[in-house]
Order: structure tokens, then C-alpha cells, then sequence
């Protein structure tokens, strides 16, 4: 047993690390943008951070494709079934188009409603709209560049797709100043030009995935996407939708308690959105520990060797455990140095600080809660995960109010509502894995849980 285990160590490191690395770069895009544009003033990051909160609702929705894909390619993979993957990645092109299409039309009559509704300042809500709109302009081609990367992740093989997403990084690190304030003759764009070196980064790296992609044979050649076919739709959309909807419903729960912030002033809310940025460390490393976990369990579930899947989920928490201490640290010993980093206002650096140190006690079960949802993921078997994630994540809203309001304990409470739903999701989850280990004999017979969620395997 313990020679399985360590093979599965090694599994794990092989696919996290890699997906580390290129998370790394994304937190680099949001920690470069929030360097240039804490220059801009306090309001241009608040609204920023709130323009985040939808855009990260809409990202929520690439996860629709993005995981139904990952799940499926996995598991034909594991398989053998070449032809099968390719027509998944196939379908999972079209349908992420039609959807990014789809969101683009429905936001853009309604562009600047949602920042009047959080209570921003006219001049912060302006901001926060210049930016969100040139987002939603590059939104399909982001949709597409995600998958992409999900598609490499399925087959566990993301070094090369890292090493475009650091190229793309130093192209928006390059862009930022040039288009936020005009250097070198270029257009002072302010938070829009923030947003263009973002969508332009992003279609630089489509561009060099596909081809990588296609180089590897991990898609079908591309005059094969000129034939739609859609009968994996449903499948792909049974899957990704859970961990869509508790993406979105995460982002669209922010805007409620950005409601809840900005009574107490812009600060508090900028501190937010500068926190965002330095939690996301631990956020996306736990993430890269999900996608191993759905690519193991899902090659686990092709090959026929659930009996792995056990182990793959112990040594996912061991080391999520493991590699959340030095963020723990940081957060509860030097959240004052982390946010000075950031930062040089006084007020901001005391509101940050406050934050990280209450979001850190409970850190570690954001972390189980990425991984058990990774192996769900790479099972197809994602619904019931909704039970869990939905009622705590929308339980901050009324919890942070009570805390903050009924008790009188101002942002302090919003934080530690926050903080407490990450340590019921990622116990809920943990138990739900035990609760469907039992169910399904050790994962042996998924047939009854994949039927009732119409997912019967070709």
C-alpha cells in the first residue's frame, strides 16, 4: 500500500506543481493590474474590485465546458479512446462559444446597472464599467484560452501551456503602463487599459495553445471543428454546471456583501479587492490540487481502477495541508507586511490586515474544499456537491449581516462570515466523499449515481 501511496504522491506533485506554476502567472495578471492601478487612487481600485466580482461570476461559467471537458477527455484517456476525446474537445469548443456569445449579449444593454446597485460613487461605478466592458468585448476569445488550459490539465501535461501563460504574463506586465497612462505615446486608457493588456494577453496565449494543442494531438485537426455535433452536450453541461453554479454563485454573492461594505466607506471595500489579489495564492495552489485530483480520479474512473481513487483523495489532502502552513503564516503573523507590499496607505494596510488574519484561520479547509470538489469532478459525478457549496456560500450574505449589523461588528463581522463558510464547506464536502464512498462500494458502481445525472458513459 505504501508504494501505491508514493506513486500517487508523485502523480500528484507531476500534475499540481506544473498547474501551480501557471496559476501562478494568472495571480501575477491580478497582482501586476492591482500594482498600476492602486497608483490610480483608492477608488480606482475599489472599482476595480468590484468589476472583479462580476467578472469572476462570468468566468464561473467557462467552468460549464471547461470541467465537463476536463472530466470527459480524462476519462477517455484513461481509456483509450482517442477519437472520443478529440470529439469532446470538439464539442466543448462550440458549446463554450455559443455560451460566451450568449453572456455578451445579455450584459451589455445592462453594462452599468450592477455598480449603481452596489452603492459605488459615480466616479468609482465609471471606472468599474470602463474596465468590465472591455472585458465582455474579449470574453468569448478568454472563454476559449481557458479551455485550452483545462484541456492540457485533462491530459496531465500542462508545462508548456504554463510556459505561454508566463510569455503572456510579461506581455501584460509590459502593456499595463504603456495603456493605463500613455506611455510612449499610446492612449491614456486608465482601468481600460488595465482590461485591453488583459484581453489582449489572453489572445496571445489561444493562439500558441491551440497550436501546442494540436502539435501533441490533443485535439482533433481543425478542419474537424467545421462538423457540429452535439451529442455530448448534455453530458459536458451535467458536469461543469455544479461547479459553474457554485462559482457564480460565490462571484454574484460579493456584489450583496459589497452592499454590506460600503456603508462603512470605499477603504474597507479596496481592501478587499487588494486581499483578493494576495488570496489567491493559496486559493489557486489548492485549485492546481483540484485539476490533479480530477485528472487522477478521472483517468481512476477510464481505466477502471477506482480503488485508487481513496488514495488519491488522502494524498490530495495531506498535501493541501501541507503547503497551505506558509500561507497561514503570512496571513496570521504578517498581514500588515503582506498588504505594505500592496499598498503604502495606512487605513488600507489596517483594514487588509484584519482581513487576511481572520480569512487565514480557516484557510486550510478552503483547501479541502478545492480537492474533494476535484475528485467529483474527475467521477462526473458533480451535482451533489451543490447540497453542500450553495447553502454556505449564499449563508454569508444573511451571516454577514447579522455579525456586522445585528452585533454591531462592523466589517469584522463580514470577514469572519466569510471565513467561517470555507470551514462548513470544506468539512460538508469531506463528509459527503465518505457519505458516496459508502454509496458506491469504494466507487466501484458509479452506474447509479451517473444515471440519475443521465451520464451513463458511451
Amino acid at each position: 500500500m505504501q508504494q501505491i501511496d508514493n506513486a500517487i504522491y508523485k502523480r500528484v506533485f507531476g500534475i499540481s506543481l506544473p498547474a501551480v506554476a501557471g496559476f501562478l502567472g494568472l495571480m501575477m495578471f491580478d497582482i501586476v493590474d492591482i500594482y498600476w492601478i492602486e497608483k490610480m487612487g483608492t477608488r480606482a481600485v475599489a472599482g476595480v474590485a468590484s468589476a472583479g466580482f462580476i467578472v469572476w461570476a462570468l468566468y464561473s461559467f467557462m467552468t460549464i465546458t471547461g470541467a465537463g471537458c476536463a472530466s470527459l477527455v480524462s476519462q477517455f484517456h484513461g481509456a483509450g479512446r482517442r477519437n472520443r476525446a478529440w470529439e469532446a474537445v470538439n464539442q466543448s469548443t462550440w458549446l463554450s462559444l455559443f455560451l460566451s456569445f450568449a453572456i455578451c449579449l445579455l450584459f451589455m444593454p445592462f453594462i452599468d446597472r450592477p455598480f449603481a446597485w452596489m452603492g459605488l460613487e459615480p466616479d468609482t461605478a465609471q471606472m468599474a464599467t470602463e474596465y468590465f466592458r472591455i472585458i465582455l468585448y474579449g470574453f468569448p476569445l478568454i472563454f476559449l484560452d481557458m479551455l485550452a488550459g483545462n484541456i492540457f490539465n485533462a491530459y496531465g501535461d500542462n508545462r508548456i501551456s504554463n510556459g505561454i501563460m508566463f510569455v503572456c504574463l510579461l506581455v501584460n506586465m509590459v502593456l499595463d503602463p504603456i495603456l493605463m497612462f500613455g506611455w510612449f505615446g499610446a492612449p491614456a486608457l486608465g482601468t481600460a487599459g488595465a482590461a485591453w493588456a488583459t484581453v489582449i494577453s489572453h489572445v496571445l496565449s489561444l493562439i500558441m495553445r491551440v497550436y501546442l494543442l494540436r502539435r501533441r494531438q490533443y485535439m482533433p485537426p481543425l478542419l474537424r471543428f467545421l462538423r457540429i455535433r452535439t451529442f455530448y452536450y448534455w453530458r459536458i453541461v451535467k458536469i461543469g454546471l455544479p461547479n459553474a453554479a457554485t462559482g457564480c454563485i460565490w462571484s454574484i454573492v460579493y456584489p450583496f456583501l459589497t452592499r454590506l461594505i460600503t456603508p462603512f466607506g470605499m477603504t474597507p471595500l479596496s481592501a478587499v479587492g487588494i486581499c483578493h489579489r494576495l488570496e489567491s495564492f493559496p486559493y489557486f495552489t489548492s485549485v492546481a490540487l483540484g485539476i490533479a485530483m480530477t485528472s487522477l480520479a478521472g483517468y481512476s474512473v477510464g481505466s477502471r481502477e477506482t480503488s485508487k481513487i481513496d488514495s488519491i483523495l488522502t494524498a490530495g489532502l495531506r498535501v493541501s495541508s501541507l503547503v497551505i502552513v506558509p500561507f497561514l503564516v503570512l496571513f496570521l503573523v504578517f498581514p500588515d507586511w503582506l498588504m505594505s507590499f500592496m499598498t503604502s496607505d495606512p487605513e488600507l494596510i489596517a483594514h487588509g490586515a484584519e482581513y487576511l488574519f481572520i480569512i487565514g484561520v480557516f484557510e486550510i479547509f478552503m483547501a479541502w474544499e478545492m480537492v474533494v470538489s476535484g475528485v467529483f469532478t474527475g467521477l462526473g459525478i458533480t451535482y451533489p456537491t451543490l447540497f453542500i457549496t450553495v447553502p454556505f456560500t449564499v449563508g454569508r450574505v444573511p451571516l454577514a449581516w447579522f455579525l456586522a449589523y445585528y452585533l454591531e461588528m462592523g466589517v469584522t463581522g463580514i470577514w469572519w462570515a466569510i471565513s467561517l463558510s470555507s470551514l462548513a464547506k470544506g468539512i460538508g464536502l469531506y463528509l459527503l466523499y465518505r457519505y458516496m464512498k459508502r454509496q458506491t462500494s469504494n466507487f466501484s458502481d458509479l452506474s447509479r449515481w451517473q444515471k440519475a445525472a443521465k451520464l451513463t458513459a458511451a
